[in-house]
């Protein structure tokens, strides 16, 4: 069970990153808002580093989260969906870049790349909730008229690892060569 330090700490820690960004992260404002001392963030977390690994990923994953609770939800609204029903969960490019939380997503994604804690923890995030989303699929597809085709490679290939970055915190889930070139060559020649 957490302590109650490490948690407020935590909290301070995700109040310091929304406010002053990573960059200007700073454990001293951390440990005062939290009303506990720089010792105690080295206790709980090992360094500078390893507060922001676990302040970013608890974002990172509640950001995912968000997401995939909403598509849950809007496919919950039916014991059988259409086409049409499907699409609908489906947001433009430009629309999700206006998201609000894509700025921290891509931050958290930027800053990762540096703490090798926090890509660790964002691998692991990544690859479980590609789980979800894969299960997911597969009851929308439970709720498809039978002469429905779903192919589930539009979400897995072209949505979920479209950027290299999260093909590599999939690790041993990322979509092969073979697999992508077969997609390929169906989105670009369909039906031959």
């Amino acid at each position: 069970m957490p302590s109650d330090a490490r948690v407020l700490l935590l909290k301070s820690a995700r109040n310091e990153i929304e406010q002053f960004g990573v960059l200007d992260f700073r454990i001293s404002r951390v440990a005062t808002a939290a009303n506990c001392s720089v010792t105690q963030i080295y206790r709980y977390f090992g360094s500078r580093n390893g507060i922001v690994a676990q302040a970013l990923a608890d974002f990172y994953e509640e950001i995912l989260e968000i997401n995939i609770d909403a598509v849950e939800q809007h496919v919950k609204n039916f014991d059988t969906m259409t086409i049409e029903n499907v699409l609908e969960m489906f947001t433009g490019p430009k629309e999700l870049a206006a998201m609000p939380m894509m700025p921290v997503r891509l931050q958290i994604l930027a800053v990762a790349s540096t703490i090798p804690a926090l890509e660790e923890k964002i691998s692991e995030i990544t690859q479980h909730l590609y789980v979800k989303w894969v299960q997911l699929i597969e009851e929308v597809r439970e709720r498809l008229p039978e002469d429905v085709i779903l192919d589930e490679r539009a979400i897995t290939i072209d949505l979920l690892l479209m950027m290299p970055y999260y093909a590599y915190l999939m690790g041993g889930l990322a979509v092969s060569v073979e697999n992508y070139v077969a997609w390929v060559r169906h989105k670009l020649f369909p039906g031959q």
